[in-house]
């Protein structure tokens, strides 16, 4: 479907949903929405605003919260009113996120139009994200509760306490669309507003909050700028009338985003256009609103600004924020023609993501563009220390890796930046399996579906082959190994079945006197089910009636050697079996190779083939091992800066084990970064005129990557 349709259909859906009824008039202390993000949009309860004080709109909204963050804010409002607000946000990893905020509003005691002097309020805020597990983790949205408290001081000097509770949720409806998502929320439910008045009857005068159920949809329209399209439908507790919201939002460049909203609720305060920008920072997140009140120019205008510290639990959202930050930070510096800067940047991205296909983009750009070495790192170590302490305290794994690398150039026996070092690597591996999940998100899926109908279905060999798929792909994926273990636990009872099957035909030709033939089924039902002592019995009846039958003395020794190497066999095997077990256990993988390979012929000649799965799978575990300790020594080379001695064993680790993948992507990639080095440094000797020393490293720049054209157009320079 393309763009125009998808917006068709979202604006026909959202016309239908939200038709444009009567509402009645909200109460003011609920509509003062400290929210520049939401506010922009219509007050929509699906702006998924990055700020502090979105649960005010909807209490689910915190889920998007990655950071702890503190939010000021400050609202200009209709007839000379202003207030503020300020919160704090707490994101755990595991347990949801937790809001704290107050908040104050002066009201000018001369107006006409409500019986408000001034209030102070305070909520407590709490969400819960909603995850898949399987086959992947996958956050899908958001569930959320908020306790709100107000004092409110009136016009004519009395006084009322108000309470509220809102509860909401958010979640990605991708069972329909990925890119839909849909929210609910019912707010403001406590107690009536008492305004300290009596009517003729001597009654109290009192007004119920403006209890209300919402419900809205949200729709990304088109990816590259993040183009979403909103569209909220308002239902009042205490009568039949409606309202309605929609908005728009875009981010066409970085660090900007604009939004735009409709909202009309039927009254001067709540209906008209609404409108507003964001600029969101490495630490700092600043947003404006301009909301239009009817038939005034003196209008509702909410500032705000965000301030990010702590860490970052999640490092998964992690991995999204600071990828994107260095990824706009290094274009701003390629679209400046800084080229020195922007590699550096690059180079500091594909350090700890080497996987990233911008990156890598730009990084072939600038291979035509850069004809000048690295720029100088002066400072101290300590200075670098601190910095990443810093980074790593808010889990910004480049900025940390690039300081602790910074100062193991000043002094590389340094304790403190290589357990910093070591930190940051534990820490990368957490995000590798989250990149390379959401890098194979479809693949895993499709894989997961078969195996579960297989599951289903009783096909558990099948079932068992697609789980490994999963696990080829994504390692750590505890579902699969969650169905494998229970597969195996089934596929031991249909082992069981299956040696009582083939000894049922052992009786039968025991039955016919046919006892070779039936010493064939009871030996292979045996090693099927070694624990079944009635079937080796029969191997012991079959083999005296054998004897028996053969005639001669010569014969009667020839077959007993036969039938004993024949019961031999199996505990033959076992023993082997069971030394390479215990070889693999005790690390011996070189032996434990030696020793299954060995299982293996011995499978085959005896025609014991149940033992070749087992053999094949330790064969391959244990080659997979050996290809790792290659592996992590070329990984310990490489933070040493010793490219080539680190390539070298990259290579011979695939050349080991071709499975790898990990181990193939390094190889690349470390293939390409020294052909690009020594390519850059060829590239600065014939700048200075040192044609010699530049063609012989040109020469080692085509060793490592042949097909490297600026390599080879610089060669033909040379050669000319």
């Amino acid at each position: 479907m393309n763009l125009k349709n998808k917006i068709f259909h979202f604006l026909l859906v959202s016309l239908l949903v939200c038709q444009p009824l009567y509402a009645a008039t909200d109460d003011i202390i609920h509509v003062l929405n400290p929210d520049p993000y939401s506010q922009a949009m219509g007050a929509s309860i699906l702006s998924l605003s990055p700020s502090v004080f979105g649960f005010f709109v909807n209490p689910a909204s915190n889920y998007t919260n990655f950071s702890k963050e503190l939010q000021l804010s400050y609202i200009s409002f209709f007839d000379n009113n202003h207030g503020a607000a300020a919160g704090v946000v707490i994101p755990t990893e595991k347990a949801g996120n937790f809001t704290v905020y107050v908040s104050g509003m002066d009201f000018n005691d001369k107006s006409e139009y409500y019986d408000y002097k001034s209030y102070v309020a305070g909520a407590l805020n709490y969400v819960y994200p909603l995850v898949e597990t399987d086959p992947m983790f996958t956050e899908k949205g958001g569930i959320g509760a908020t306790l709100k408290f107000y004092n409110i001081s009136l016009q004519n000097d009395n006084s009322m306490t108000l309470y509220g509770f809102d509860l909401g949720a958010i979640y990605n409806l991708s069972f329909i669309d990925r890119n839909l998502t849909g929210a609910i929320a019912i707010k403001n439910i406590g107690n009536d507003l008492d305004f300290g008045y009596f009517d003729y009857l001597g009654k109290s005068y009192t007004q119920k909050q403006a209890q209300n159920f919402t419900v809205a949809a949200r729709y990304l329209v088109y990816e590259p700028y993040n183009v979403s399209l909103s569209a909220d439908m308002i239902k009042f507790f205490d009568n039949l009338e409606m309202a309605y919201a929609c908005g728009l939002e875009a981010k066409p460049f970085y660090p900007f985003s604009v939004r735009l909203g409709w909202r009309d609720y039927r009254d001067e305060f709540n209906k008209g256009v609404t409108a507003g920008f964001g600029l969101e920072f490495d630490r700092v997140n600043i947003s404006y609103a301009f909301s239009d009140i009817l038939d005034s120019d003196d209008d509702q205008h909410v500032f705000s600004i965000g301030i990010y510290f702590g860490k970052i639990p999640d490092s998964g959202k992690a991995y999204d924020h600071y990828t994107g930050y260095y990824l706009n930070k290094a274009k701003n510096y390629y679209t400046k023609k800084d080229y020195i800067a922007a590699r550096k940047e690059f180079e500091d991205i594909l350090a700890v993501y080497p996987d990233n296909v911008e990156a890598k983009k730009y990084l072939s750009l600038l291979s035509d563009d850069l004809e000048q070495s690295d720029i100088d790192i002066s400072g101290k170590v300590e200075k670098y220390n601190a910095r990443g302490d810093a980074a790593m305290l808010r889990n910004n794994l480049v900025k940390a890796e690039k300081n602790y690398r910074k100062a193991l150039d000043f002094d590389e026996t340094n304790a403190h930046a290589q357990n910093g070092l070591k930190e940051v690597k534990a820490k990368i591996h957490e995000q590798e399996v989250y990149i390379n999940r959401k890098n194979h998100q479809k693949e895993i899926t499709e894989h997961w579906l078969k195996a579960m109908k297989h599951y289903d279905n009783g096909e558990f060999v099948f079932a068992k082959d697609e789980f490994l798929k999963v696990k080829e792909i994504d390692p750590e994926n505890a579902g699969a190994d969650r169905y494998l273990e229970l597969i195996q636990i089934k596929v031991n009872k249909v082992n069981s079945v299956q040696a009582n099957n083939i000894f049922k035909q052992g009786l039968a030709e025991y039955e016919k006197q046919n006892y070779e033939k039936a010493l064939s089924y009871f030996n292979t039902a045996y090693i099927s089910d070694p624990s079944r002592e009635d079937i080796k019995d029969f191997i012991d009846e079959c083999t005296e009636q054998v004897r028996i039958l053969k005639g001669t003395d010569e014969q009667d020794e020839q077959q007993e050697e036969g039938l004993v190497t024949n019961k031999q066999v199996a505990e033959q095997m076992k023993v082997v079996y069971n030394k390479g077990l215990e070889q693999f256990t005790l690390k011996d993988y070189e032996g434990a190779i030696v020793t299954f390979e060995e299982l293996k012929i011995l499978a085959d000649k005896n025609k014991y083939f149940n033992y070749n799965e087992q053999a094949n799978s330790y064969l391959d575990k244990s080659k997979l091992a050996i290809s790792r300790q290659i592996y992590n020594e070329a990984k310990a080379l490489e933070s040493k800066g010793d490219w080539e001695g680190a390539y070298n064993l990259y290579k011979e680790t695939v050349d080991y084990y071709d499975k790898n993948e990990q181990a193939k992507k390094d190889y690349e990639r470390l293939r390409t970064a020294l052909s690009q080095k020594y390519y850059e440094q060829a590239l600065q000797q014939f700048s200075a005129g040192y044609t010699d020393k530049a063609e012989v490293l040109i020469r080692k720049s085509l060793q490592y990557d042949p097909n490297k054209a600026e390599a080879k157009r610089l060669l033909e320079k040379l050669m000319e």
